[in-house]
C-alpha cells in the first residue's frame, strides 16, 4: 500500500512539474495513429467547437504547423464545418490586415488554436486549446475503432 501511494504522490509531483514547462508543445504525439482514430477524433472536436463557437462566425489562428495525419484532417474538417482557418505563421511577426477605413494596419482578427493528441497504453488525448480555454476528452480503442472514454472536460 504504501508502494502505491508513493508512486501517486510521485506521479502527481511530476505532473505539476510539467505544467512549468514554458515552451507549449502542440500537434501530434501519436505513434502509428491510424486513420479512422484521426478522423474520429477529428469529427468528436469539430463536433464540441459548434456547440462552442459558431461556424461562419469564427476565425480560427493556428497556433502550430498541423503537416502531422491528425492535424490535416482536423483542418479539412474544421473548414468543411464553415470555419475559417489561418494556417500557422512564423512567430516572429504576427499576421497583419489592412482596414477598409484607414491606412494603419491592425493585428488579425480571430481566435488562436492549438491542439495536443496524445496516447498511453490503452488512452488517447485529445486537448484543444481556444484562445485562455482548454477542451480536453480521453478516447479508449475498441476492436477497430475508437470511443470517447467521457464527457468533455472544458477549462476556462
Amino acid at each position: 500500500m504504501v508502494k502505491g501511494s508513493f508512486v501517486f504522490v510521485l506521479l502527481s509531483l511530476l505532473s505539476l512539474l510539467s505544467g512549468c514547462v514554458a515552451t507549449p508543445y502542440y500537434g501530434n504525439y501519436v505513434d502509428k495513429d491510424s486513420d479512422i482514430v484521426n478522423q474520429v477524433i477529428a469529427n468528436d472536436a469539430v463536433t464540441q467547437l459548434t456547440q462552442l463557437y459558431l461556424p461562419a462566425s469564427t476565425r480560427f489562428n493556428l497556433q502550430h504547423n498541423t503537416e502531422d495525419p491528425f492535424g490535416v484532417t482536423f483542418i479539412e474538417n474544421l473548414r468543411a464545418g464553415g470555419y475559417a482557418i489561418s494556417e500557422h505563421k512564423s512567430p516572429a511577426k504576427p499576421v497583419l490586415v489592412k482596414t477598409a477605413t484607414a491606412d494603419s494596419v491592425v493585428p488579425a482578427e480571430g481566435a488562436a488554436l492549438a491542439y495536443v493528441l496524445d496516447q498511453t497504453r490503452d488512452m488517447y488525448r485529445l486537448s484543444v486549446m481556444v484562445d485562455d480555454q482548454i477542451l480536453t476528452r480521453a478516447y479508449r480503442p475498441y476492436k477497430e475503432s475508437i470511443y470517447p472514454a467521457g464527457a468533455w472536460v472544458r477549462k476556462e
